[in-house]
């Protein structure tokens, strides 16, 4: 994918909200861009929302199954797993759910799979003056790194930290990434390229090759 895609993404995105379509098909543009990155990188089993409901399906460990938002299957196995999420409002509400479940997912993927399948997680969020708005966390023990933090820059912490943490060796997740945007359809990423949506399909695959 290049900017300028990235670009008509975010476009779509904005336009697909403010149509009232159904908050699923909101991020379909962006699932694009990264299944069409993975189809360049030779992964023809590619599957999003768009294909169906059980396409998108994988085993669980703690649970039967989980719907997850980008697979690539080999040979009837999930090879690469990928979960989308956005936030365009409701900062503060959402804010731990969202933690929850992509701890959840991961840790149930790995636990059934360990390293056979590459987990991605892509974060997209609005910037604007609640979501940059510092926010005081009140209890005594809170990791210093959340001191002076906003919604936006929490999200790069830990999108961050779900790439460093080690399960028995394995990273939670293998990629992850974050994209910032804006109501009048700008963008940017962030300062740590690492968590770049640029290199995001390539790092999640990154030793691994469809078989």
């Amino acid at each position: 994918m290049n900017e300028g895609e990235i670009e008509k993404a975010v476009k779509a995105f904005w336009k697909a909200r403010s149509a009232g379509t159904q908050s699923d098909s909101h991020p379909k543009a962006f699932l694009d861009l990264i299944a069409a990155d993975l189809r360049r990188a030779g992964w023809t089993e590619v599957r999003t929302k768009a294909d169906g409901d059980a396409s998108i399906r994988v085993g669980g460990y703690f649970r039967p199954t989980k719907a997850w938002d980008v697979v690539c299957w080999s040979r009837d196995k999930p090879r690469i797993a990928i979960e989308l999420k956005t936030q365009a409002d409701s900062y503060g509400d959402n804010e731990n759910n969202r933690y929850e479940e992509a701890l959840g997912n991961a840790l149930d993927l790995r636990a059934k799979y360990g390293r056979e399948v590459g987990l991605g997680f892509l974060f997209i969020i609005c910037e604007e003056e609640t979501s940059l708005r510092v926010t005081r966390q009140r209890v005594p023990d809170v990791d210093a790194v959340f001191a002076e933090s906003s919604h936006v820059s929490r999200r790069m912490i830990f999108a961050r930290r779900i790439v460093e943490y080690k399960l028995d060796d394995w990273p939670l997740y293998d990629a992850a990434a974050v994209l910032v945007i804006k109501r009048d359809g700008t963008f940017y990423h962030p300062e740590d390229k690492d968590l770049g949506l640029l290199g995001f399909a390539a790092a999640v695959t990154k030793g691994r090759k469809p078989v």
